[in-house]
């Protein structure tokens, strides 16, 4: 992006818009959007200020006035897209050796599920035919690893009814994220709902979203029967459907995303899964994402800890001879030569 002149006496909002425009080309709609979110605080705070003379002490001031409304870890993103407004401008470099991000305590992503819970979030997200939507994309996304911003980027032509399987394209977060999920039967059940829903409300291209935006609020008529789908355009949320749902289940502390973690967590936990195919199903599962994702029950854990106190199934051979061969150990019986 090419400097204007006299770029220094730019307010932040005027930089930020211009910024924001000349950027869009080079980014997804859904980092756009991020982007816009974090602005609109920033905006409201240094929105008239010139860029060459804001200080240090106004960012710090920034921190201080989101700390009191939301998490350090919302401001360290926010003051992060500031970042990049000041650069763009030449304005970060005096203020960089002084800036410090919020301390942010170290948290595991999301809550996993016991049984009983899974199956009583289940049972009260189908208790009610205007959750059952919401249900049934609960069901997909505990079935296959995909959150919801990669469910809601499916297009018609990313679901195969045939294999079945769906192909994730959009809204994943990485290139890694792009795969294909084989569909178990709970899946293959809760995607033939949503695929028959989407056909219901007009569905007919493979480029159509099988879950698409209706206009809300302002947007939207006042009788909202009569508003059409954008079938082309994905939706937005079903948050104020799952929070319903997981408040009339009692439980307030789980999120739509916690469908992915438990899903990668009861993969994790099965000694049928391998490493790969959970790797190959979710999308890159690192050693740091073992640790962000499998968080194990305490049933599962304690199942684990009693094996520590079992006798041995089997005697232990002392003259039988092992060896280390690709990840797999190989028993020879005792007397033979090692390969």
């Amino acid at each position: 992006m090419t400097k204007p002149s006299g770029s220094s006496v730019l307010t932040f909002s005027q930089a930020a818009s211009r910024w924001l425009q000349e950027h869009r080309r080079y980014i997804k709609p859904s980092t756009a959007g991020c982007y816009e979110d974090a602005l609109r605080p920033l905006d409201l705070f240094f929105g008239d200020q010139r860029l060459d003379v804001i200080e240090i002490r106004h960012v710090r001031a920034y921190q201080d006035h989101r700390s009191a409304q939301v998490t350090p870890l919302t401001t360290n993103r926010e003051l992060g897209v500031f970042q990049l407004v000041m650069k763009e401008f030449d304005q970060w470099a005096r203020l960089q050796s002084r800036y410090k991000p919020l301390k942010v305590q170290p948290h595991r992503s999301g809550h996993s599920l016991t049984s009983e819970e899974e199956e009583r979030l289940k049972t009260v997200a189908f208790s009610k035919k205007k959750w059952r939507l919401a249900a049934h994309c609960m069901v997909v996304m505990m079935n296959t690893t995909m959150g919801f911003g990669e469910l809601r980027q499916l297009r018609r032509r990313d679901v195969d009814m045939v294999r079945p399987c769906v192909t994730v394209r959009e809204g994943a977060k990485n290139e890694y994220r792009h795969r294909t999920i084989p569909l178990n039967a709970a899946a293959r059940e809760s995607m033939e709902y949503i695929l028959k829903r989407w056909a219901e409300i007009g569905g007919s291209s493979p480029e159509h979203y099988i879950l698409p935006h209706r206009p809300r609020g302002e947007q939207a008529p006042h009788w909202r029967k009569k508003i059409p789908w954008i079938l082309d355009e994905p939706t937005t949320s079903m948050n104020s459907a799952f929070r319903s749902i997981r408040n009339a289940a009692g439980l307030p502390h789980v999120r739509i995303y916690d469908c992915r973690v438990q899903a990668i967590t009861k993969l994790l936990s099965s000694p049928q899964v391998s490493p790969q195919a959970s790797r190959e199903i979710a999308g890159h599962i690192s050693q740091a994402m073992q640790n962000r994702y499998s968080i194990q029950t305490f049933s599962t854990k304690k199942a684990a800890l009693d094996t520590l106190d079992a006798p041995p199934s089997t005697p232990v051979d002392p003259e039988a001879s092992y060896v280390a061969r690709g990840g797999r150990i190989i028993a020879f019986p005792a007397g033979r030569a090692r390969a």
